[in-house]
């Protein structure tokens, strides 16, 4: 999205308006935009922070100007540009004119409209926006308008591209979007963008992975296990549960069905294989969306197929399918499923004396139904927590197993994407909202979680 605002801001002469009500991160995104153009003159006109303090904040920002006063702050490094800044006294609509008249490719930022608009006379209103707006593809400048108001209807005929930045709630949890109402000749997928202003940063989250996420080229980097407690394969994610989970404890992933399911493999498998790749050993109730042959060659890569055959074991209803050590075949009926589950999991902990067990709870009703599922997984479950290993459950159906393992559950996060987005937040314990993207700069898959705040 950063992109589109610096090519919009490329073509001569454009106007850009950032609406939204106080505290949205208006200003964030407009110094955001001016750090990221690099090869314009830079000017910033603020009615509302003292030049000194912007350019002690923000010290890459060519020229500030006090556009109350008309004050300016001047920068020692930039005297290769054209000085735009007159002196002190100059009103802030000389400089603009000043600044047309140079015809040097700038950016200016007027903070805020209102502001710079409060102690004119009609006439002089008229003069500011004529000198703002008019003729600026001739003179190589492009503006963003920051208004104090939630929208400001008076502007936006005038301008050629508007943003609004709204926050709301999402299940009584904080969510920032910058919504596109105006970008006068780009064509934009989608309307609204989620954001964070983590570290006074302006952050856009990054989209889920549309075409299927990169190929693996090596195994991800091991994170280890403590005493206490097992590791999800991500820092990040052991921080937001408090440190990873609980040897012995339920970890719930509660999924939305709008989620993609290449994004809920990519999580699944870097959990799994960081507990394989421990040497620990992984049985697995996969999704209905991917056939046991496709969950072992995704996990294939991460783990080798030494520890894939020898300490995984993935289960499997299709009869007809060849047999593979790590496939399990079932026939769909309870209580011998059941038996045959025990037997391979006993024969499992001969391999390793850590264990973990992956269940997806709608393909589970899908085969057994919900009457049956219930009580033979709730005593499964229970064996597990006895045994101190790593139970993890999966679901995004509303289901009564679903349900009932909620309230088992030690460990709760709900994963959702919002306008193709993946959102990651923790329900036990409560978390904010995170955006979350996988990282294949290394070569592997890391999750990279950024708080919004």
């Amino acid at each position: 999205m950063m992109n589109m605002f610096l090519e919009f801001l490329e073509v001569p002469g454009n106007v850009l308006l950032i609406q939204g009500a106080p505290g949205t991160g208006k200003t964030t995104l407009a110094f955001e935009i001016l750090n990221a153009i690099g090869d314009s003159h830079r000017v910033y006109a603020s009615s509302r922070v003292s030049p000194v303090k912007l350019r002690i904040q923000f010290p890459w920002i060519d020229e500030v100007i006090d556009s109350m006063s008309g004050r300016s702050s001047k920068a020692d490094w930039n005297d290769e540009f054209h000085d735009l800044r007159g002196s002190d006294t100059d009103s802030v609509f000389s400089k603009i004119v000043r600044l047309k008249q140079a015809k040097q490719k700038s950016i200016l930022v007027v903070d805020s409209w209102e502001g710079a608009l409060r102690n004119a006379t009609p006439e002089g209103r008229k003069m500011l926006e004529s000198a703002v707006m008019s003729e600026l593809d001739q003179t190589k400048v492009s503006v963003i308008l920051v208004s104090e108001a939630e929208r400001a209807d008076n502007l936006g005929y005038l301008v050629d591209g508007v943003v609004t930045l709204e926050q709301n709630e999402l299940d009584g949890r904080r969510i920032r979007s910058l919504g596109i109402d105006k970008f006068r000749g780009f064509r934009v997928q989608s309307q609204h963008f989620p954001f964070s202003l983590e570290a006074g940063r302006f952050t856009f989250l990054d989209e889920e992975y549309e075409n299927g996420p990169p190929s693996i080229v090596r195994s991800p980097e091991k994170v280890p296990h403590t005493e206490t407690h097992f590791s999800t394969g991500s820092r990040e994610l052991d921080q937001i549960l408090g440190g990873g989970v609980r040897r012995g404890s339920f970890f719930m992933i509660d999924t939305e069905s709008n989620v993609s399911p290449q994004s809920l493999r990519l999580l699944i498998n870097m959990i799994r294989s960081n507990f394989v790749s421990q040497g620990g050993a992984c049985f697995s109730i996969s999704t209905g969306t991917f056939s046991s042959e496709s969950s072992a060659e995704a996990l294939r890569p991460y783990i080798g197929d030494k520890a894939l055959g020898e300490r995984v074991r993935i289960i499997e209803f299709n009869s007809q399918l060849p047999s593979k050590p790590w496939r399990l075949k079932l026939r769909g009926q309870l209580m011998s499923d059941l038996a045959e589950f025990y037997r391979t999991w006993n024969a499992l902990k001969e391999t390793s004396t850590e264990m973990m067990l992956t269940m997806n709870f709608d393909k589970l009703v899908q085969v057994y139904g919900e009457e049956l599922t219930l009580p033979g997984f709730t005593e499964i479950g229970e064996g597990l927590r006895d045994e101190g290993a790593f139970s993890i459950g999966i679901s995004s159906r509303p289901t009564k197993v679903r349900d009932e393992f909620l309230r088992q559950a030690d460990y709760h996060v709900k994963v959702q994407s919002w306008n193709g987005h993946l959102l990651i937040y923790g329900v036990k314990p409560f978390t904010h909202i995170h955006g979350a993207t996988f990282n294949f700069d290394k070569g592997y898959p890391a999750l990279d979680l950024i708080e919004i705040v």
